[in-house]
């Protein structure tokens, strides 16, 4: 046997330390980063939304009265552009629901669209009727998920924007 050197007696073999050590600490890291990422995803949806519904409002504020539908509904006309595409493009990353917006009389005070699950639904309230509104609000709601847990849940998100029509 050699008898070991000076150097070699004082010292610990730490080679695995490191390797324990991240693996302790790395899934904690993984899920704050992560969960900033959810986190930032969902405020974005929500700003997206809110920006939408005001530029519905000022569409359906613009927009010319109801058409006739045929089957004894009343629906948006879509000129200049319908209350959906004016939705859609100002929140370009939302699926938005592309059903017309129609009510079930000329003078009623509410134009909606059949719910379609996964979508931004649009609700178009009008002061007065919306034939002649004197104010409209447009509330859209959405029911979305997470991208992961523990923010991996699903949310409702809703937003409103109301304006007043100005007559000509």
């Amino acid at each position: 046997m050699q008898p070991r050197s000076r150097r070699q007696v004082g010292r610990r073999d730490e080679a695995g330390a490191t390797l324990v050590e991240f693996a302790l600490v790395a899934p904690l890291l993984f899920l704050l980063l992560f969960g900033i990422i959810a986190g930032c995803f969902l405020a974005y949806q929500n700003s997206a939304l809110h920006d939408g519904a005001s530029a519905g409002a000022r569409m359906a504020s613009i927009e010319s009265p109801l058409l006739t539908a045929g089957n004894g509904q009343y629906c948006e006309t879509g000129v200049p552009t319908s209350i959906a595409k004016a939705v859609s493009q100002a929140a370009p990353l939302l699926t938005v629901n592309t059903a017309p917006l129609c009510a079930s009389s000329e003078g009623a005070t509410q134009l909606t669209q059949p719910t379609v699950n996964g979508d931004v639904n649009i609700v178009v309230t009008c002061g007065g009727s919306c034939g002649n509104p004197t104010t409209v609000e447009v509330s859209l709601a959405v029911t979305t998920k997470g991208l992961v847990a523990p923010i991996g849940l699903t949310y409702n998100l809703t937003a409103s924007s109301q304006v007043p029509v100005l007559s000509p």
